[in-house]
């Protein structure tokens, strides 16, 4: 090989490194640059889903998707939802609990919302929250998982939820109980968020006292 070869090669080698930084250099500038834009696109969503969500319950109010049938002496009737309203609805729940993360008021606002939206009928509601569970297992946190395995190279989470599924399986209504009755009066009742993060993060379901999450007594969610 002659040394104008070599020159050659060594200055591909050094070009395709110059390449492959600017490239890594273009990919943290886009990083950046949707972190810095993210509070004013989920500010314009959330904006365009007050407004979609508005104009919904004028052009279809609830109150035409679903009929009640009575029965033959009209002592007692059922409310029953049409099946695409109900799915619509399931979806339209699914992602307005997911916008709320971790606000606990946010949280509460949308399901009170729903049982007003229902006019406090629970077998629709139920039906509508099973559509939302269901789109959230089926759809939202497999799209999660898959972003968090092939993006982030983590292989943990998908069996850290599973191994919760045992931890939540082996608790026992009345241990749980028992620990609430002892710490009666300290605000540290065990809820289902403490539960779930406990199943999630510790030995077992009583692995905690929920003290990572701000009670309302302590301040506001």
């Amino acid at each position: 090989m002659t040394t104008a070869e070599n020159e050659e090669i060594e200055n591909k080698i050094i070009a395709d490194g110059f390449a492959a930084i600017e490239e890594m250099r273009a990919q943290l500038a886009a990083i950046e640059k949707a972190k810095e834009e993210q509070p004013a696109r989920l500010a314009k969503a959330r904006a365009d889903a007050d407004v979609a969500r508005g104009w919904s319950l004028i052009e279809e109010p609830f109150e035409t998707q679903f009929k009640t049938i009575s029965s033959t002496d009209g002592t007692t009737s059922l409310s029953l939802l049409n099946i695409t309203a109900r799915e619509l609805w399931g979806a339209r729940l699914c992602f307005d609990l997911l916008d709320c993360g971790d606000d606990y008021d946010a949280i509460d606002t949308v399901i009170s919302r729903m049982f007003s939206t229902v006019n406090g009928d629970t077998g629709i509601a139920m039906v509508v929250m099973s559509a939302a569970l269901s789109t959230i297992a089926g759809l939202v946190v497999p799209e999660l998982l898959y972003e968090i395995e092939h993006s982030g190279s983590n292989w943990d989470e998908r069996v850290r939820l599973c191994e919760a599924r045992a931890k939540a399986w082996n608790g026992r209504v009345s241990e749980i109980r028992k620990v609430n009755d002892e710490s009666e009066g300290q605000g540290k009742n065990l809820d289902a968020f403490d539960i779930a993060a406990n199943a999630m993060d510790g030995d077992d379901i009583l692995g905690g006292s929920g003290d990572d999450r701000p009670h309302q007594e302590d301040e506001p969610r």
